[in-house]
């Protein structure tokens, strides 16, 4: 069995470092990482190529990202015939309402705000195992 994986985009080391203490202990899946936009993007694109798009069970996003933000790699990822499928969750420190709203508007499952709290992470993280 091929194996899944969370794909964690974020440029804050110490919220990568947390996040994937978090998920190591929560899930079995493998962890991806991306520090911006632009690797997560062309990482994306490579997966959608191959196919391979389809074992990325979750996809935790910071919208703050730098080279592409995190709402335009959205925007971009629901743009896709193949990625539009992904479960996205957003991760970040943004309060903005209109930030948030695009958000929904473009299907994201969940809004976690940093600095993100263990249980809020594996609530989602054990939410998205129950819908696999």
């Amino acid at each position: 069995m091929a194996p899944s994986y969370i794909l964690l985009v974020e440029d804050n080391p110490d919220d990568l470092f947390l996040a994937s203490r978090i998920i190591g202990k929560a899930c079995q899946h493998e962890i991806l990482t991306a520090r911006d936009g632009e690797e997560a993007d062309e990482l994306l694109r490579r997966m959608e190529q191959d196919d391979s798009f389809c074992h990325i069970k979750l996809v935790l996003l910071d919208l703050k990202l730098p080279k592409i933000s995190g709402l335009d790699l959205l925007r971009a990822i629901r743009a896709s015939a193949k990625l539009q499928v992904l479960t996205v969750a957003v991760l970040t420190s943004s309060d903005n309402e209109t930030d948030q709203e695009q958000c929904r508007e473009l299907g994201v499952v969940d809004y976690i705000y940093k600095p993100m709290t263990v249980e809020r992470l594996q609530g989602i993280l054990s939410r998205n195992e129950g819908a696999q």
